[in-house]
């Protein structure tokens, strides 16, 4: 796992002694992790394909096959409510996390908490838990396998709204002024000023102008709480 940053993040989450339900498991790697550092005695490991589930079964000991349970479904589907349960939904983009709780919403209420990393388009993921009334309890970066991905611990609760900044970045980032933040806001600035100028440049079609802008606006926006804080 010493290769794994953002696993152990993920981890780094949990509490001891909750019910993991890890969503798309494909190797098992955090419940394997969870069962043998003792953090967990009940986990479920669940994945749309048998194939994928089948990877983490050949590897269970006598030890960890105590602890972990195997589940081919899609999402929550099928899973019982229980008391103490916490879920890590990993592994894919915004839209289909959002799927997954959309899909089991009053399932997804009931959970102490949910895990969730994405990569890609997770800014929607953001809107659309404080719209559904879930708080953003952490969020932050990781960086694993030169890929930034966003780590996000969220319960269904009293959701505030939020700031411009928040929305596209991790809020915890923000507050403790990251490293790796500074490293990705100079990376998606270069990026998003590039898109610009080429879409003014050469697109007739300027529909994606706006995102762009909001995006720029949002790094301006840290940046400016930044100033301010020194």
């Amino acid at each position: 796992m010493e290769d794994k940053k953002r696993l152990l993040d993920i981890i780094s989450l949990i509490d001891k002694n909750k019910k993991v339900i890890d969503i798309g498991t494909d190797h098992g790697l955090v419940p394997l992790y969870l069962a043998k550092n003792g953090i967990s005695k009940e986990i479920l490991a669940t994945d749309i394909s048998e194939k994928s589930l089948d990877k983490l079964r050949g590897v269970l000991d006598s030890d960890t096959e105590k602890f972990i349970q195997t589940m081919v479904t899609d999402g929550f589907k099928g899973i019982n409510k229980d008391e103490g349960q916490v879920a890590i939904i990993a592994g894919m983009g915004a839209n289909t996390i959002i799927d997954i709780i959309e899909e089991s919403m009053d399932f997804s209420q009931n959970l102490d908490y949910l895990i969730l990393a994405s990569n890609i388009n997770t800014e929607k993921l953001r809107l659309f838990l404080v719209e559904n009334d879930f708080e953003i309890m952490n969020d932050f970066l990781s960086f694993e396998n030169k890929k930034y991905y966003d780590i996000i611990k969220t319960r269904f609760s009293k959701s505030k709204t939020l700031k411009l900044s928040e929305i596209y970045y991790g809020k915890d980032d923000i507050k403790n002024k990251s490293q790796i933040l500074k490293e990705k806001l100079e990376i998606d600035r270069k990026k998003n000023l590039k898109f610009r100028e080429d879409i003014l440049a050469k697109s007739k079609d300027k529909k994606n102008l706006g995102r762009i802008d909001e995006k720029l606006q949002a790094i301006e926006e840290i940046e400016n709480i930044w100033k301010l804080e020194n």
